[in-house]
């Protein structure tokens, strides 16, 4: 009772939080010593953390239920840890309540090792090691022991064997994949070896009407016993070929139907004439016993995928140099000059008078004013500001205009369209040479206006210099 007292108080003022211990496969937990069969009476209870495990006893009062227990002066150690070993160990007292102090995880900590198929794999055995035992990746709790150095009897593990202290196994398949544990007499672990034995893999472009040929890397001769093939996007696996025959297109897949009529089985591999877009995916080759060998990926080039690619580059082109050009058209309409409107010229109305004519190109060279010393040279334009009106947004006109000579007075007059027509007129006393020509302005159309010397006060009457004579 005094004992249980102890324990307990120590287990209330230590450490009441869990342990975490992580351990190799092979190795050994050192439980503490406050729960030792000499201080501790209570049960100690074990829960694997793989699902559907249940809780088992290994100590009560002191008696040892695991044979792998081992029982020292301060403590206790289980020995030979592996995955099952994976879990919780607990306490209970008088009271049945549990309590937790060590959460155990037990670490793969195995040499790895990888092999091709049908190739071969050594290894040296120390002196210490007394037997070797093989445990299958799928099936872990099944171990066998392969060769045992005292009882060669017991060698009845059908692969591999040893001479002179080298194991070695050969011709490797899937069914050697696993862990290999070299024990001592005592069966303590020595060393830990994890085996994989992969397919050869290969990989394959072809192209669409041409002939494919597959073949067996592999350093002794392989004849296929099943063949399967699963198309590109697709899960499921066809078989293609069952005990070493191939069947027939009823067995198959509408997309693959008449991938047997085009597969030709060679002593060296495997040929498909003539290839088709249907034909991308994975074949996967398995031996008589089942065994993966060799895993191929064919992968068909689309005959015409460049030139789709070009295409849609070509598209991509075309709508880029639409848009600059569209785009620089556009540019040049909104930079073109605006033309602005001639300011409108008003003209007093004079009959046209009779008399040769002269054409000139352009309107403005029509008229020029005379030397008021009566000479006929032109006098020269002084400078102006032409009057604009508001409502004379058009642009400018340009007719051509008629000279006439009249040899009684200088005239320019301007004929029109409708009504009279506006002229530029100077008076017979200003100039008494007969020799002196008319100007006359034909085909301008301007607004009417009346003469300079009517009395009236419109505010359309033109009050320019240039026809300030006197």
């Amino acid at each position: 009772m005094l004992l249980a007292i102890l324990t307990l108080s120590c287990f209330a003022l230590g450490s009441s939080a869990v342990v975490e211990e992580n351990l190799c496969f092979g190795d050994n937990l050192r439980i503490p010593f406050e729960y030792s069969p000499v201080l501790f009476s209570g049960q100690i209870y074990f829960t694997p953390s793989k699902k559907g495990g249940s809780r088992k006893l290994i100590m009560e009062n002191g008696e040892m239920k695991d044979p792998r227990l081992r029982d020292s002066t301060y403590s206790i150690r289980l020995t030979d840890l592996t995955e099952r070993d994976d879990g919780t160990f607990s306490i209970s007292f008088s009271d049945n309540s549990i309590y937790d102090i060590i959460r155990l995880n037990i670490l793969e900590c195995a040499e790895e090792v990888e092999r091709s198929y049908m190739t071969r794999y050594s290894r040296k055995i120390p002196r210490e090691v007394q037997y070797l035992e093989f445990t299958p990746i799928s099936s872990l709790d099944t171990p066998r022991i392969l060769w045992n150095r005292t009882d060669p009897q017991t060698n009845t593990g059908g692969r591999g064997h040893v001479k002179h202290n080298y194991w070695e196994i050969v011709e490797l398949t899937e069914a050697d994949n696993g862990f290999y544990n070299f024990r001592k007499k005592d069966n303590t672990l020595d060393f830990r070896i994890k085996l994989i034995v992969k397919e050869y893999t290969r990989h394959y472009d072809a192209k669409v009407n041409e002939r494919l040929h597959i073949r067996y890397p592999l350093p002794v001769s392989f004849t296929p016993r099943n063949m399967t093939f699963t198309p590109k996007g697709k899960r499921t696996s066809i078989m293609l070929m069952q005990d070493g025959s191939l069947l027939s297109e009823n067995h198959l897949m509408s997309e693959t139907s008449n991938l047997i009529g085009r597969i030709q089985m060679l002593n060296d591999g495997m040929e498909i004439d003539p290839v088709e877009s249907t034909d991308s995916g994975v074949f996967e080759f398995r031996d008589h016993k089942g065994n993966l060998a060799l895993t191929v990926q064919v992968e068909v080039e689309q005959k015409y995928a460049y030139v789709y690619v070009a295409l849609i580059v070509g598209i991509v082109l075309m709508v880029i140099v639409c848009f600059c050009c569209l785009k620089k058209r556009c540019c040049k309409k909104n930079s073109a000059p605006k033309t602005t409107a001639t300011p409108t010229v008003h003209y007093h109305n004079i009959n046209q008078p009779e008399g040769p004519s002269y054409s000139a190109a352009q309107p403005a060279s029509a008229y020029q004013p005379l030397n008021p010393l009566g000479t006929r040279e032109p006098t020269r334009e002084p400078t102006r500001e032409p009057t604009r009106e508001p409502t004379s947004l058009g642009p400018p006109a340009y007719n051509t205009v008629d000279i006439h000579v009249n040899p009684t007075q200088p005239e320019v007059a301007v004929p029109g369209g409708q009504g009279a027509a506006p002229a530029l007129s100077v008076g017979s006393d200003y100039l008494s040479s007969d020799s002196v020509p008319k100007f006359e302005l034909k085909g301008v159309n301007f607004p009417s206006a009346p003469p300079l010397s009517s009395d009236s006060a419109h505010s359309d009457v033109y009050t320019s210099d240039k026809l300030n004579f006197l």
